[in-house]
């Protein structure tokens, strides 16, 4: 190698190592801690198991009823039993809105009824005092703007419960453990530099972190492989029958960098293309259209309220229920701890859709012949669940295009699962094949492919602390008054 050139990969790898170090360290330790404790969140399973029992006699007015107390326009309704009684609950384009069931008025929010709220979803616990929060470290995503300011409530319980009510609906939208949030200082948090300063509502200095940190740690994991490799003698050994010429942490260093430096970098490049930097390895969307394509009629709030009494009757035990629309007509989807039931506009069980009727309703949306249509019964490699388990059965709609773009939808509603083309194939690969080591035979074998990713994780780990620590000395040395620092003194 020429000595000019590694001179500049010494300079390279030693300084920029030395500023990025600690960032580099820090994401294979928050990534370790992903791997076992994701961030914070209310699923709609926990959601549900708290709510109470729906009765269908306390309804007194419709959905269409209780929608001209909540101006806007409204894409979804919802009806759930909280505090205070029966509630629709509208999603639109602003905040959310919630009107009762029993009244057809609109909720007004009060310190009563979110603490009423709070001690429904936590029953028997202690309630601290209501703390107004725009935002905080755990309610930063976007999710929760139609509900902010939240309404923050300490619980005084064994797990050091925190409940968010939302100031517009009075429902409880998120809960968070001392564990969690523990935890998630040392995952989610500084792996994806989920601080609150950098997620509020312009993101603009959190985006160019995530867009010029990475290429900093990759040209320096580069830099070292390219030394490692230099410096590397199988052959002709070095004394003692060494493969290396450094002692102590170098050694280290240099050992482990041979080991790992590739899956590093692999992991770093993988990472950065998930944000999509310069808009490479973009995924596509649906078509334009396709939702409202398969809905077949714009949303609009049920006026029958005989019939959503006799569809609550025909699913007894629903703790919340949600309408939603295919091929032009409305249904309602009726949850409980046990599982959902789907009913029809004439409060009969909704039968499977087939897929053959899903087939023409993708070629008519893509503009494409259909090349299969089956009902699959098992996850495959594009479809399949990580935290959760893959939807099954599903609907797999595969089109005669040169991307052979397949769709997955959920027959019993008709709900897009995923959309996949080339480019969500390349992301696919690129991103959960080397970022998350999840490729044919580990994706099926889940205590396998965490225990590995646990070892790479320790171990890229100590690459990043040996080059730490390293990086101090080298600060703490003092520098010498004559001559340069010899390449082999890294």
């Amino acid at each position: 190698m020429n000595a000019r050139l590694l001179r500049v990969l010494h300079l390279t790898h030693r300084w920029l190592g030395t500023a990025s170090g600690v960032l580099i360290l820090a994401w294979f330790v928050s990534g370790l801690v992903m791997l076992y404790v994701p961030f914070p969140k209310l699923d709609t399973d926990e959601r549900v198991s708290r709510q109470a029992a729906l009765q269908p006699d306390a309804l007194a007015v419709s959905p269409a009823q209780a929608a001209a107390a909540c101006p806007g326009k409204l894409r979804g309704a919802r009806l759930a039993r909280g505090a205070g009684g029966p509630g629709y609950h509208f999603c639109g384009a602003g905040a959310a809105r919630r009107a009762w069931a029993d009244t057809g008025e609109a909720v007004i929010v009060t310190p009563e009824l979110a603490l009423a709220s709070a001690q429904a979803f936590m029953p028997g616990a202690k309630l601290g005092t209501i703390e107004p929060t725009l935002r905080d470290q755990w309610t930063i995503y976007s999710t929760y703007r139609p509900h902010r300011p939240l309404l923050r409530i300490p619980v005084d319980d064994a797990a050091g419960s925190v409940v968010y009510v939302s100031s517009r609906s009075g429902e409880v939208v998120a809960r968070t453990t001392r564990f969690e949030r523990g935890w998630s200082w040392l995952g989610t948090v500084p792996h994806w530099l989920y601080f609150t300063p950098l997620r509020g509502d312009d993101t603009t200095l959190w985006r160019q972190l995530v867009l010029w940190l990475p290429p900093l740690a990759l040209l320096t994991v580069g830099a070292g492989l390219a030394l490692g490799l230099q410096r590397l003698r199988l052959r002709h050994r070095y004394p003692r029958g060494q493969i290396t010429p450094y002692r102590g942490w170098k050694r280290w260093h240099h050992l482990l960098g041979l080991g790992v430096g590739s899956l590093t970098f692999t992991w770093l490049l993988s990472g950065w293309l998930s944000n999509h930097p310069f808009g490479l390895l973009e995924f596509s969307g649906l078509p334009k259209g396709a939702a409202q394509r398969l809905a077949g009629i714009a949303f609009s709030p049920p006026e029958n309220l005989t019939l959503l009494k006799r569809q609550l009757a025909a699913a007894p035990g629903g703790r919340e229920a949600e309408w939603y629309r295919f091929g032009g007509r409305h249904y309602l989807e009726v949850r409980s701890p046990d599982g959902s039931q789907r009913l029809d506009d004439q409060a009969r069980l909704a039968p499977p859709i087939p897929p053959e009727t899903l087939a023409s309703m993708i070629a008519a949306i893509e503009g494409q012949p259909v090349a299969q249509a089956e009902l699959i019964h098992e996850a495959d490699l594009y479809h399949y669940g990580r935290r959760n388990p893959a939807v099954l059965p599903a609907v797999r709609i595969r089109l005669a295009d040169p991307e052979e773009t397949t769709w997955y939808l959920d027959p019993a509603s008709g709900r897009v699962l995923g959309r996949v083309d080339a480019a969500n194939r390349l992301h696919r690969w690129v991103f959960n094949g080397l970022h998350r080591l999840d490729f044919p035979p580990l994706g099926a074998l889940p205590a396998l492919r965490e225990g590995l990713i646990t070892v790479l994780c320790l171990l890229g780990a100590a690459l990043a602390t040996s080059g730490c620590v390293m990086g101090v000395r080298r600060l703490r040395r003092r520098r010498p008054s004559q001559g340069n620092a010899r390449p082999d003194q890294v």
